[in-house]
């Protein structure tokens, strides 16, 4: 029997974990609770490729996931950047150092 994970479940299973909004696989991307960074995020969620992501996560499979988390820590400040700059509420620039792990 195969466990079912969407985003919003890893993403609220990182909270608990300790990871905040700053941290998990959000953790590379900035703390900002403007409007259009709230949006953003929300818009990553909702990706079909983070949502692809997330639901192959498998808790049989500790070794895969946390192969998943990498992508998506890689991935969600992507999508996040994209839509920021396609809002103009960042400009394009120097790439953040980005973090490898939770």
């Amino acid at each position: 029997m195969r466990i079912h994970f969407g985003l919003p479940t890893l993403l609220l299973a990182s909270m608990a974990l300790g990871a905040c909004q700053n941290g998990g696989v959000w953790a590379n991307v900035p703390v900002d609770s403007s409007p259009d960074a709230q949006a953003c995020r929300v818009e990553a969620e909702n990706n079909p490729e983070a949502k692809r992501l997330a639901d192959s996560v498998s808790s049989a499979n500790w070794g895969h996931d946390q192969v998943i988390r990498q992508d998506l820590l890689k991935l969600l400040p992507q999508l996040w950047t994209a839509c920021m700059q396609r809002r103009g509420a960042i400009r394009g620039g120097v790439e953040r150092i980005r973090r490898t792990t939770f």
